[in-house]
């Protein structure tokens, strides 16, 4: 039998519903509107003590203030609030000179460094046709000194980008440069000034190792490489090498866009870069075209494999396309974007997280490989220099090994070194630079 409810108490049941859905809007409005004047306060707060310390400045400080230098100060003082190793402020002079360090064309010295010992740059290569060339800069050279200040006291990058600038400005460099006579080595110290102009960014080197394997080493993804990859590949196809070696060691990262262009030549149809943002959407960014290489590939890796490199080297082993040879990589998985603002500076921050075919994100855990393979630190030495054989190179004739693993017909080189290696299941949950 149903019972009925009389009128009066089915509107006192509405009312009261209705006044528990109010109350809870209220709740929850009031405690939005409190966490939105908790953000206000602490901006104002912040506004109030950068204001604070303007009007103590300008009214003590007994030196003469740039507007334009304080501004930039102010802002790239933000930045660094943040605690983001990869966000930045520029200039809008950096800016300018950081979108023309991505074009095809570069403008600076020519040179390509890395951090001595002692905190000084050390040239391991002098660009072709570059202005370091030009001026006689040669590798092995160290510029301890840039416009009369010592590269040690400025941070090394800071050091490289001093490297930068317009066509037809100039730098002084301090330079110390060994030189051998009669059995004897002695240091000569040397003032080079040398004038910038445009030169090729050589991303891509490529050769023939083993025999009849192909070699292809990638050291940064910039516009430039795409169209020096295809003609590596197209070289090597014409040399009839039965597989690949993909050398991204030491590979600083770059461009997302570039290193999916050149992805694509290795991979299937299918998403290639993905990231997921602050509020956990996940956007496949690049995606690959059918069409693939149709040869084995090994990929080599170590701890100073960056960024987009990081995506290239997971893409490789997700896809099954290849083994991964060498050690984990550095595990930078951020999404960094750079944003111009209104009076042509710009800053970079991080967006997002990239991920993997799965989902899951290698920032802060790096891409594991197939097999880990250890070198010494003297091989190291040798590597970074560019100075090691692939012969004497452990990591690359593992990668050959690898090769044949996967069905190439490798020549066998007597005597190769292949190092300690083991063997890793591999689920995975800027170490130069060229101006």
């Amino acid at each position: 039998m149903s019972k009925k409810v009389s009128l009066g108490a089915a509107a006192a049941m509405v009312f009261v519903a209705a006044a528990i859905t109010v109350s809870l809007t209220y709740s929850y409005a009031m405690n939005r509107f409190n966490d939105k004047v908790a953000d206000v306060n602490k901006r104002q707060a912040m506004y109030t003590k950068l204001s604070e310390i303007d009007q103590k400045a300008r009214q003590d400080y007994i030196g003469q203030i740039s507007e334009t230098e304080l501004n930039d100060g102010i802002a790239a003082g933000y930045i660094a609030g943040l605690g983001d190793a990869g966000a930045k402020y520029m200039s809008a002079e950096k800016y300018k000179n950081y979108l023309s360090s991505t074009s095809k064309k570069s403008v600076g010295v020519g040179i390509r460094t890395i951090q001595d010992a002692d905190g000084n740059m050390e040239v391991i290569e002098v660009l072709p046709n570059s202005a370091a060339a030009k001026f006689g800069l040669q590798k092995g050279d160290v510029i301890v000194s840039i416009d009369g200040k010592e590269v040690i006291r400025l941070t090394y990058g800071e050091a490289v980008n001093r490297l930068d600038g317009t066509v037809g400005t100039t730098v002084k460099l301090g330079v110390l440069r060994s030189v051998t006579e009669n059995e004897q080595t002695s240091t000569q110290k040397l003032d080079v000034t040398v004038t910038r102009a445009e030169y090729q960014r050589m991303t891509v080197t490529s050769s023939v190792i083993n025999g009849n394997v192909g070699y292809i080493s990638i050291s940064e993804f910039q516009n430039s490489t795409k169209d020096q990859f295809v003609s590596a590949i197209n070289s090597l196809t014409e040399k009839k090498v039965v597989g690949l070696v993909v050398d991204l060691r030491n590979n600083s990262g770059g461009s997302a866009e570039v290193m999916a262009s050149v992805l694509d030549e290795f991979l299937p149809a299918g998403s290639s870069v993905s990231y997921v943002d602050k509020n956990g959407k996940t956007t496949v960014e690049y995606s690959s075209k059918s069409g693939e290489i149709n040869l084995p590939i090994s990929l080599v890796v170590n701890s100073s494999t960056y960024g987009a490199a990081e995506i290239f080297a997971a893409d490789i082993k997700d896809y099954k396309k290849g083994k991964l040879v060498g050690e984990k990589t550095a595990g930078y998985g951020t999404k960094d974007e750079v944003i111009p603002l209104s009076d042509g500076s710009a800053i970079q921050i991080s967006v997002g997280y990239y991920t993997r075919i799965d989902g899951s994100s290698f920032n802060g855990v790096g891409v594991d490989v197939d097999m880990a393979v250890q070198m010494t630190q003297e091989k190291k030495d040798l590597l970074l220099r560019r100075s090691l054989s692939a012969l004497e190179d452990p990591q690359l004739q593992t990668a050959v090994s690898a090769l044949v693993t996967q069905g190439a017909d490798v020549q066998q080189i007597p005597g190769t070194d292949s190092g300690n290696v083991s063997e890793s299941s591999g689920a995975s949950s800027a170490a130069e630079a060229s101006k």
